[in-house]
């Protein structure tokens, strides 16, 4: 009993650090906030303006010109957003909310945004539809630790399905979820980054990406929850800087994780 209450013990401890408690910002809603996002879904940039309670959203790197204003109820953190505004193109045909995450993982830490529809228009109310990744210089990496065992579904923000991940030991699975395909990666997992080389390029998976991604274990927090994800990068710099968020999949439902000691 003694040892059991141990390892349990040693267990919550390390969730903790896991969790990077100590390293995220001391509030998960901040009075001032500016930054540059990456759109995973639409695959361009945002930038926001937090002063007080009021949030603004314009877009960046392009010549367009709409600009967005909400609230943000400080103690959730989050804000509900109409895009539906002159010269922004192709709004959602409802409200979204805005949540802010903080987000921690080998490149250090980093401000999200996730989109939900709380009205249940487009998808179930808490379905993730879309994150905005935080575009920053790439910090010292933070020791966010590992899973030795992962199973759960994510939902894939710019394709707009499902993929299962599995991680036993060292060894990573990924696979549709959600519909008839039955393609599958196979990869290593690094626990001293914990990160994957990931090659799409397999039998009956369509559109692969032209060349191996980085897949990043991200431990994501907000005012009233927290979540993994998995943020793709190309080392190889073919299809953006090497560093750049190209896709983020988001947790869903309930994971199976068991604690890499």
């Amino acid at each position: 009993l003694v040892f059991i209450l141990q390892m349990a013990i040693r267990s919550l401890v390390l969730l903790c650090a896991l969790l990077g408690a100590a390293s995220f910002p001391t509030t998960y809603c901040p009075s001032k906030l500016h930054a540059v996002y990456a759109d995973m879904h639409d695959g361009d940039r945002k930038e926001i303006t937090i002063v007080g309670n009021s949030l603004t959203i314009k877009p960046s790197g392009n010549n367009q010109t709409w600009v967005v204003n909400a609230m943000i109820d400080t103690e959730s953190c989050s804000a509900m957003v109409n895009f539906s505004v002159p010269g922004k193109p192709s709004p959602p045909p409802v409200p979204l909310q805005a949540s802010l995450w903080w987000s921690i993982s080998n490149m250090g830490y980093k401000s999200e945004f996730e989109f939900t529809d709380p009205s249940g228009t487009i998808a179930e109310k808490t379905a993730p539809l879309n994150r905005w990744v935080e575009l920053k210089e790439p910090q010292h990496p933070e020791k966010t630790g590992c899973f030795k065992h992962l199973n759960t579904i994510y939902a894939d923000m710019h394709d707009g399905d499902k993929k299962q991940i599995t991680v036993d030991g060292a060894s990573l699975a990924i696979r549709p979820s959600g519909n008839s395909q039955t393609w599958v990666v196979e990869s290593q997992f690094d626990y001293e980054t914990c990160t994957a080389t990931i090659d799409f390029n397999v039998p009956g998976k369509p559109n692969p990406p032209p060349v191996n991604l980085k897949a990043a274990l991200v431990h994501s927090r907000c005012a009233t929850g927290k979540k993994t994800l998995i943020e793709f990068t190309d080392p190889s710099g073919t299809l953006a800087a090497k560093d750049f968020p190209l896709n983020t999949w988001v947790a869903i439902g309930k994971a199976e994780l068991g604690i890499h000691v």
